[in-house]
């Protein structure tokens, strides 16, 4: 087990290589006092394959691919669809097999550059974002960049990971197979009411300021595709934008990325063909071990550790995941929370099993604290402070040579 010690060597470490997200989770795990899922799993992989750290850093060629991607999608919707290339029934069938695709592609370019993984700097990462999000018509990219950092922090946290579905959320779907196939199918509505209930964290003014200029990048795009393509053309892009995100192969990315199968893990990768045009996004456990690495060194970590990944359970197929999803009653919203339980419970029986320990080696003939295994939702864990997850959030936009910072150990 790694000593606090080390630990504090190990986020000074990030702070010295600018690995912000790793450094926020870290943050957050000592303000609230309960291990992140990846925390000890990264701690021990930078320990035994140490050369992994050099996969750290950005790649700028992932803004070419967004400006490419912003250009070959606006051409197809101006060029082909606006200019009457094809019927309406037409493009609708192109916005499900190609336009979806690109826009899924552009969406997980906003996610490296969501970690900072592009540029060196946060602001040329703001910026490249908001360009990308332009082909997905409403201006959501900038809300995906706050509430994904806190993804990663508050991970399968039940009311706190703004991915976990909210309480009337999964209530009202369960496992009912053609409710799974309209909540898949209006995702970016669900989520959009889920953020609207979210009240663990609010943006502040920084944020609200870089919402403005999405939202006026947005505008103005869709001003010129109007008038260059006309309405048919908006409604290409917008059925693309759903469909990148819902009832596609590509939308079962949702399901596969966190939702609870047998093995249980907090995590799960998928290791199919879908990678290639997807930006290797389906690398998910690795990329929550070190979300410092770019999409391309995703499959390097994997073959630099493989016994940190081979032995875990992946997925190959989105489309057998996403018909077992629809269509078995085994599988509902709530395993997310189920999910949460699960690992409260284990974590709990272990600092049980600790404190036995200690007592044991103090000779000490007194009971451990008694820990109320049938309230866990209830004694998970401690609420944190305001001060941690603002401190947490602080660290994503720090300098990477600032090691004075008050948001990590000393």
């Amino acid at each position: 087990m790694q000593t606090t010690t080390e630990l504090e060597q190990q986020i000074r470490l990030w702070s010295r290589l600018g690995v912000s997200t790793e450094n926020a989770e870290f943050a957050a795990s000592k303000q609230i006092r309960r291990k992140h899922p990846h925390g000890s799993r990264r701690a021990q992989l930078l320990r035994e394959h140490p050369e992994v750290s050099k996969l750290y850093g950005t790649n700028v060629k992932s803004a070419v691919y967004v400006v490419l991607l912003v250009a070959l999608q606006l051409l197809v919707a101006i060029r082909f669809v606006g200019r009457g290339q094809f019927p309406w029934y037409l493009a609708v069938f192109l916005a499900y097999v190609f336009g979806a695709v690109v826009d899924h592609a552009q969406w997980v370019l906003i996610h490296d550059a969501t970690h900072n993984l592009i540029f060196g700097s946060v602001a040329l990462n703001r910026f490249i974002l908001c360009v990308a999000n332009t082909i997905h018509v409403v201006p959501s990219g900038m809300m995906f960049r706050y509430y994904h950092i806190l993804h990663h922090i508050e991970l399968n946290r039940v009311e706190r990971d703004p991915d976990v579905p909210a309480a009337w959320e999964a209530r009202l779907v369960g496992n009912s197979s053609w409710r799974k196939a309209v909540w898949l199918a209006l995702f970016f509505v669900f989520q959009s009411l889920r953020l609207v209930s979210y009240s663990h964290r609010i943006p502040n003014l920084r944020e609200f300021v870089w919402f403005g200029v999405n939202d006026a990048l947005n505008l103005a795009t869709m001003y010129g595709v109007w008038r260059l393509g006309g309405w048919l053309s908006i409604v290409y892009l917008t059925l693309s934008s759903i469909f990148s995100v819902g009832l596609h192969p590509l939308g079962a990315r949702w399901i596969q990325e966190h939702y609870p199968t047998l093995p249980f893990q907090s995590t799960y990768s998928y290791y199919g063909w879908a990678n290639r045009v997807a930006f290797n996004i389906g690398f998910h456990n690795e990329h929550h071990d070190l979300p410092s690495v770019p999409w391309n060194r995703l499959p390097q970590l994997k073959r630099l550790a493989p016994e940190y990944y081979d032995t875990l359970f992946a997925y190959r197929s989105y489309r057998k995941l996403l018909r077992e999803f629809i269509l078995d009653p085994r599988w509902s919203l709530l395993r997310r929370w189920e999910a949460d339980l699960a690992a409260a419970r284990k974590e709990l029986l272990e600092q049980e099993a600790c404190q036995r320990q200690e007592q044991s080696l103090q000779g000490s003939d007194a009971e451990p604290k008694q820990i109320d295994k049938d309230n866990l939702c209830v004694e998970t864990d401690e609420t944190p402070t305001e001060d941690a997850t603002e401190c947490s959030l602080a660290v994503i936009e720090s300098s990477a040579s600032d090691e004075d910072s008050s948001c990590g150990p000393k």
